[in-house]
């Protein structure tokens, strides 16, 4: 499976309606109320708000469309009865905070569904405002301009679908009407069958010829002169190729404006962090609801000892996570970028996110199997204004599973990870004493944790499983990276910042 950023915008998209859905009876009040407020004000708006309320009330709760059709029934639907408005803009702001008011949705306490929402309008605006590029790429706008284009001796051109085992006729255009739906109720078991019973519907001249191009997942019946068969039928296909061309040009354009969209929604929900804690949580979270990942794992690096320390993460166990206190030597690939890095200088801008197919390659066989790695994608967390390192984001699609990288999340991985930086970056005192305290590995903190409830260094030897020698190693590299001057110091220190 390859990762791509689509079906979760799209997701995005859907919670959006829904909300809206839930909220029917409330929308329609308020924006009733706002229909009143123009039309008794006698506001030159007050009819463009009336027309506009009609079209999002017919669309969006009345029918269950997915989100292409609602976009192309809302655009249709507006350039036929309000078209290039001055109001279109003000129109569409007033229906999206009416939205926000009924579902009693805010940035303050319900920021998932308020963006949401935002999301939805976001997606509305474009399309009806600036969405007259994309129409031109449908292949409805194509066939209607193949037919009455006065240079092609074309009579009509039928699309026929299929669906199961049977063929219709999906489409049918003509030099008069086009987009006639008319003979959607032919249908059979072969082309040739939905050819015949379509010819039998339509007046047809002995001189005519009718030719079968199968484009896609649609087969095209186009009724010409017969004498000009030879010659249209190269130029229909290479038609037909320059129109796919343009429709590759457009997805690859709106693609690039997708991961843009998850950048954008990600920094937004970060920026609420007023703690360390806060953005740690925002930050793992949004790696997995911006992006298509299911689990997020965040750790600092210390560029002193080399030593990643896991801080948090999401989908994770957590505890686990923060027990970890491990040389990067031990991570090859990770060892070798750093390192590239250091040769680099200030060149942090060069540090890109590594993607890793099979974990056991490059992780200790003990995280693969408490963890259940399989893919994992390794994403840099910097501050490029200090050109500092903090850290990366360990992330995968869930426990044992295997995908691919998509280019559109490679490009939005790097954004997160600075846009992560930054924010971390603001809580760096925290940060520094967090990295500091967890500097301890899970071992060093069973020991503080014995020391604290008064067992003696036999005792706790015995309760390891590990030698008394050992023991007191333990005890003194946790008093130095403490700098405590006894036991006691370092018992009560743990304590009070919470470590044990």
């Amino acid at each position: 499976m390859t990762l791509t950023l689509d079906h979760y915008l799209d997701s995005l998209f859907h919670h959006g309606l829904d909300i809206m859905r839930e909220n029917e009876k409330a929308i329609q009040h308020n924006w009733e109320q706002v229909q009143h407020y123009f039309k008794h004000t006698g506001k030159k708006i007050a009819s463009t708000i009336v027309i506009s309320v009609k079209i999002f009330s017919e669309i969006i709760f009345n029918h269950p469309y997915d989100k292409e059709t609602i976009m192309n029934q809302l655009r249709d639907a507006w350039n036929k009865e309000i078209g290039n408005n001055l109001w279109n803009q003000f129109t569409l702001s007033l229906l999206e905070n009416s939205v926000y008011q009924a579902a009693k949705v805010n940035k303050d306490n319900n920021y998932n569904d308020h963006q949401a929402i935002q999301y939805v309008f976001t997606k509305i605006n474009e399309h009806i405002l600036t969405g007259k590029l994309e129409h031109l790429y449908t292949m409805d706008t194509f066939l209607k301009h193949l037919v009455v284009s006065e240079q092609l001796p074309i009579e009509w051109i039928a699309v026929v679908a299929r669906k199961g085992n049977r063929f219709y006729v999906d489409k049918w255009f003509n030099q008069y009407q086009c987009l006639l739906n008319k003979y959607d109720n032919l249908a059979a078991d072969t082309i040739f069958d939905v050819m015949e019973q379509l010819l039998g519907c339509i007046t047809h001249s002995v001189d005519k010829s009718v030719m079968t191009i199968p484009f896609e997942n649609m087969t095209l019946l186009l009724c010409t002169d017969k004498h000009c068969t030879g010659h249209i039928v190269p130029f229909i296909h290479h038609a037909l190729y320059l129109f796919q061309s343009s429709k590759t040009i457009l997805n690859i354009t709106q693609q690039e404006q997708r991961w843009k969209d998850s950048v954008i929604m990600f920094y937004e929900s970060i920026m609420q962090a007023k703690t360390l804690k806060e953005a740690l949580e925002l930050v793992t979270k949004g790696f997995t609801d911006y992006l298509p990942f299911e689990r997020c794992g965040i750790f600092s690096y210390s560029p002193n000892d080399e030593i990643g320390i896991g801080l948090s993460g999401h989908r994770f166990n957590i505890k686990a996570i923060q027990e970890i206190a491990e040389d990067v030597r031990n991570f090859p690939l990770i060892h070798n970028g750093l390192e590239l890095l250091q040769l680099l200088g200030n060149g942090i801008k060069f540090l890109q996110p590594l993607y890793i197919s099979d974990a056991k390659n490059s992780f200790p066989i003990r995280y693969i199997q408490q963890f259940q790695l399989k893919s994992v994608v390794v994403a840099p967390i910097f501050k490029a204004s200090h050109h500092e390192l903090i850290g990366a984001a360990i992330l995968d699609q869930g426990a044992n599973k295997h995908f691919a990288m998509s280019q559109d999340t490679y490009k939005a991985l790097i954004k997160f990870g600075q846009s992560a930086g930054e924010i971390i970056g603001k809580f760096k005192n925290n940060f520094n004493y967090l990295n500091q305290s967890l500097q301890l590995s899970s071992r060093e903190i069973e020991v503080l944790t014995l020391m604290a409830e008064g067992e003696s260094t036999s005792s706790a030897a015995d309760k390891l499983h590990l030698s008394e020698y050992t023991v007191r190693d333990y005890i003194t590299k946790i008093m130095q990276k403490m700098k405590a001057k006894n036991r006691t110091e370092a018992v009560a220190y743990a304590i009070r910042q919470g470590i044990i």
